[in-house]
């Protein structure tokens, strides 16, 4: 165990296809202030830069990049994952994304997804290490220009592939990588164990993450093989003491659907694994009104859909309270049409903020009727 990680950084918040996207990441943080946890982007392709110039056009950009956070003092805490086939293209995007301001950046080697596929990126990339370790190499190369040192690079892999899960198997990839893989001046290669293997057929990229079984052991058999090399484990934590102890033996764990089912675990784990007091902790209606106002200026100034702007919070309350919030949200961004015609710029003659307050209030009335009728029910019921 390399224990190069900051202490800030020992919990990532995993990256997620349509999750977590800058509006998220957004809420995430008004819930966690403290720069406790590392917030992953979803995955975007190289070649949106190399080819799509994505980085020349600022609301495309605002889409995948959460650009709010890398001009705040949490810059250092973004990751943006890419997922690449080709050294080149890889480059460029590293190159853009330091531009931007970008510290870490990710190459996705464990999506298993047909499209991925037939990409030649994702998971596959685990069955051609030379090669993956020639787009890393090209990762390093762009990360390490100009005298750089704050850029990092590093790959999340499964554990295995298809029938192949075998220590020889994993071993031969972290070897290849890490070794051809880092720059002359670049920095050593971190590597994210997702502890299931991946399933190239038969299986949809969701029933990857749960069928295939975790294999804890053959994580920690790498890290114990390879000391000088940073680990972060994931797969399958969901609570405050299965972190604890993935802690003591790993540089850091990530979570994934534990965090888009609940964002508010995050708050948990600053209770629980870095101390801070309940009462510094943040409340409910002062994020919801924090977030308000952070989408209302991301629609001025980008147009950005409310379909899109509300789904970070289609999670925020549990139980029926949240059902009941999702409700009413979700009823009252169908119902708001945009003023123009165009997709990319639907601007609203009503604030978001002023449908999320109504929608709060509609839900906070049902929710409390519906308390009422259940203590009727039981009065009747023992009467």
């Amino acid at each position: 165990m390399a224990l190069r990680l900051g202490r800030a950084f020992r919990t990532s918040v995993a990256p997620m296809i349509d999750v977590t996207d800058p509006y998220f990441l957004r809420l995430l943080r008004l819930i966690s202030p403290f720069g406790n946890h590392r917030l992953w982007t979803e995955m975007v392709h190289a070649n949106a830069f190399s080819r799509g110039r994505i980085h020349l056009d600022p609301k495309k950009l605002s889409q995948h990049i959460p650009l709010h956070e890398l001009q705040s003092d949490f810059a250092s805490g973004i990751v943006v994952q890419i997922g690449a086939s080709d050294p080149e293209d890889a480059y460029a995007a590293v190159t853009e994304l330091a531009s931007l301001g970008v510290r870490h950046v990710n190459l996705n080697c464990g999506c298993p997804s047909r499209n991925v596929q037939m990409g030649s990126f994702g998971a596959v990339l685990m069955k051609s290490p030379e090669h993956t370790a020639d787009i890393v190499r090209a990762m390093s190369e762009a990360a390490s220009q100009d005298g750089r040192e704050s850029l990092t690079v590093s790959v999340k892999c499964r554990i295995g592939i298809d029938e192949d899960e075998s220590p020889e198997f994993l071993r031969r990839f972290l070897t290849t990588v890490s070794s051809r893989g880092r720059a002359s001046r670049g920095g050593d290669i971190e590597f994210i164990l997702h502890t299931r293997r991946a399933w190239l057929n038969g299986l949809s990229p969701e029933q990857n993450r749960t069928i295939p079984q975790l294999n804890y052991v053959r994580a920690y058999e790498m890290i114990k093989e390879y000391p000088q090399t940073s680990f972060i484990v994931n797969g399958g934590l969901d609570t405050v003491e299965a972190v604890k102890e993935h802690l003591s033996a790993a540089d850091g764990v990530m979570i994934g659907r534990k965090v888009r089912e609940n964002p508010w675990f995050l708050s948990q784990l600053d209770q629980h694994i870095y101390g801070i007091p309940a009462e510094q902790l943040p409340d409910p209606i002062g994020v919801l009104s924090e977030y308000a106002n952070f989408v209302d200026q991301v629609h001025e100034s980008h147009g950005t859909r409310y379909s899109v702007l509300a789904r970070p919070l289609f999670g925020f309350f549990h139980g029926r309270k949240g059902r009941v919030l999702r409700r009413h949200l979700a009823h009252a961004v169908a119902q708001i049409k945009p003023l123009g015609k165009g997709v990319v710029d639907q601007r609203h003659e009503v604030k978001f903020s002023e449908l999320l307050q109504d929608a709060l209030a509609k839900s906070e009335m049902e929710y409390a009727q519906s308390m009422s009728d259940e203590e009727d029910v039981k009065v009747a019921q023992t009467g």
